[in-house]
């Protein structure tokens, strides 16, 4: 079996991991990098040969795991691309907007450059356009979580992740060896999605590590903390901005506000969506029932919509977005990109970050190079949409309401693959280091993948 990462090597975004076994050449996720300094590297070309690859296997719908394939398909792969019905269903949602952002963000530096604010060799085409995405969508073939799909000498099986809708990790078995490969996995503290399964013994495991150098806060402690936050912003009658990933963040934020508002902890305050895209993945999760918990399961079979707090409004045209910035009332706004990398967040950043009664509350990762990172470790100015802002807003982190998994998780999961070899992706550098220590201290050899570099596993 070989290795060779072109994403998520050294870095949390961008996955895309070549595996070489029983004479096929899989390709598993092919994403997009995000974060500044690092989005120039979806224009390389690819490690590999791209006609030369016999399928592709998607982990899951995120961004950063799907964000390449028209990229993918416009440089000649014309082979399937295989992936549950959930993740075939994001993927198009994620793919259309991410390809129409591209090109607003395109016309946008246009503009610019012809009135001079920014000079014409910094403006380059989208990666692609919405017709590269109508290009790729055909070729998804849907599978089944459990159902090992025989490719040839080898076979593959979805198994549940536990991290958003339809998310799973993969086993991989031909007569070279048994690979697992983890995409993201869930956090085990989440009360939406089920946990991940445990995956079976194997010879190699590819595992994401992007918080393996810590422990996440507990759900109780997480959610005391969000509700004070905005418990303190409606006495101030503050904004409170919620920077979201449309999909599963948005959603699991959307639940908690549900609980507390009707519980009385916190005030029922108006809650705006403020993301087409969030809404069409509110819908997906609405009639998604078996991927949840119990208690959302229950709740979905009384006719009860688990993700619509009272006051709950979708903000989705442009005029609708531009209204929420001349807001004098306490409002919640949740809005993308969650990273603040780009999306109508953006604007309302604009406009109430040098509001000292605005509160921002993180609950995402925030990539290193990005607005969310900037702000996160205390920037008091930042330069948005060309704009420099004074942060006189506050700025909360709250960590517990992540989607990945956290170092305890990372272990218990591992834990059935014995003594195979991990190798590291999907992390940065100092927490793929502190992730080795800690499974060296376990007698597990780790390797932190190099991206570019062919490995020989086992």
């Amino acid at each position: 079996m070989r290795l060779t990462s072109a994403g998520a090597a050294g870095t949390v975004t961008g996955s895309c991991h070549l595996i070489e076994t029983g004479g096929r050449r899989l390709l598993v996720d092919c994403g997009m990098f995000q974060g500044f300094g690092l989005t120039a590297l979806n224009r390389e070309p690819f490690p590999f040969d791209v006609a030369g690859i016999d399928a592709v296997l998607v982990t899951h719908g995120h961004l950063d795991h799907v964000g390449r394939l028209p990229l993918l398909v416009r440089r000649g792969y014309r082979g399937p691309i295989y992936a549950t019905r959930a993740t075939r269903e994001i993927a198009q949602i994620i793919l259309l907007d991410a390809s129409k952002l591209q090109m607003e963000d395109h016309e946008r530096r246009l503009r610019r450059a012809r009135e001079g604010r920014e000079g014409e060799n910094e403006v380059t085409e989208p990666l692609y356009l919405p017709g590269d995405v109508s290009n790729t969508m055909p070729l998804f073939r849907d599978v089944d979580f459990e159902r090992p799909l025989e490719l040839g000498g080898v076979n593959v099986t979805w198994r549940p992740a536990g991290h958003i809708l339809g998310s799973a990790f993969l086993e991989l078995a031909s007569a070279d060896g048994r690979l697992v490969a983890s995409g993201d996995l869930g956090n085990r503290e989440g009360d939406v999605h089920r946990d991940p399964v445990l995956p079976s013994p194997c010879d190699a495991v590819l595992v994401e590590t992007t918080y393996g150098d810590r422990s996440h806060r507990t759900l109780a402690a997480t959610l005391a903390e969000f509700e004070a936050v905005v418990a303190r912003a409606a006495a101030e009658c503050g904004v409170v901005l919620i920077p979201t990933f449309a999909l599963e963040r948005a959603q699991n934020v959307l639940y908690h506000l549900k609980l507390a508002m009707e519980a009385g902890r916190i005030p029922r305050l108006p809650v705006i969506v403020d993301s087409p895209m969030a809404a069409r993945m509110t819908r997906l999760y609405e009639e998604s029932a078996n991927d949840f918990t119990p208690e959302i399961q229950a709740l979905l079979a009384r006719g009860e919509d688990p993700f619509e707090p009272p006051g709950l409004s979708y903000s989705v045209t442009a005029e609708d977005s531009r209204r929420i910035n001349a807001l004098e009332e306490c409002a919640i706004v949740l809005a993308g990109s969650g990273m603040m990398t780009g999306g109508r967040i953006l604007h309302h950043l604009k406009h109430h970050l040098s509001n000292e009664a605005t509160s921002v509350i993180v609950v995402g990762y925030q990539a290193t190079g990005t607005l969310g990172r900037r702000l996160v470790d205390g920037a008091k100015r930042v330069k948005i949409h060309g704009r420099e802002i004074e942060v006189m807003a506050r700025i909360h982190t709250i960590n517990g309401f992540s989607a990945h998994a956290d170092q305890d998780d990372l272990l218990a999961w591992l834990e059935p693959t014995g003594g195979a070899p991990v190798y590291m992706v999907h992390g940065e550098p100092p927490v793929m280091g502190v992730f080795a220590r800690v499974l060296a201290a376990r007698g597990r050899e780790a390797v932190a993948v190099e991206r570019g570099r062919a490995y020989e596993l086992g």
